[in-house]
């Protein structure tokens, strides 16, 4: 039996606090590396995402901490996407009236490139639902979820890389988001 061509993995455009929040677990690269998308960022993005807090209890815990994802890129984990034709542009126009322009540029890429996005604003997940119901939605505590499952991650390293999500990005779940126990559970929270 012979097998066909390797489907290529899809898209997945991470939005900015997706990627801050994957930062601030500090296993942002095992993440990337193992869940079978491709990632990527639009360009926005990349100027929106610039920091997160050094976490930890120290006294410097509220320094903040720049974020580069230069490394990514050039090891192939992430591309930084930006708008090319004249159907992304209108499209990213047209999102930016409700968004800002970070997830008007990512939306605007997923619809036309058919890819999903990963997001945890309300606003911007209500707007993808209701504007472009054919684009995948994401959250962090999805892809969190996924790389814990697919790698089998030791429940301690797990439990901290959601405590600094918490305390380096300043993120948690709704506590109305579907994850919302499971997040509780494996942060010891």
């Amino acid at each position: 039996m012979t097998s066909g061509p390797e489907e290529e993995p899809r898209l997945l455009l991470l939005d900015a606090c997706c990627l801050l929040n994957l930062f601030a677990t500090r296993h942002i690269e095992s993440i990337l590396r193992t869940l079978q998308k491709r990632f990527a960022i639009a360009a926005a993005v990349s100027a929106e995402a610039m920091w997160i807090y050094r976490g930890g209890d120290r006294e410097d815990a509220l320094e903040r901490v720049p974020v580069d994802s230069g490394p990514l890129v050039a090891a192939g984990l992430l591309e930084v996407l930006t708008l090319e034709t004249d159907a992304e542009n209108e499209d990213f126009v047209a999102f930016a009236t409700v968004l800002d322009d970070g997830e008007a540029m990512t939306v605007a890429l997923a619809v036309h490139r058919g890819g999903s996005v990963a997001t945890d604003d309300r606003k911007a997940r209500r707007v993808i639902v209701a504007r472009t119901p054919h684009v995948g939605l994401f959250s962090t505590a999805d892809l969190l979820q996924m790389w814990a499952r697919t790698t089998g991650v030791d429940p301690t390293i797990l439990a901290r890389a959601l405590q600094d999500v918490h305390s380096r990005a300043q993120f948690l779940p709704r506590s109305q988001d579907p994850l919302r126990p499971w997040w509780d559970a494996a942060s010891g929270g």
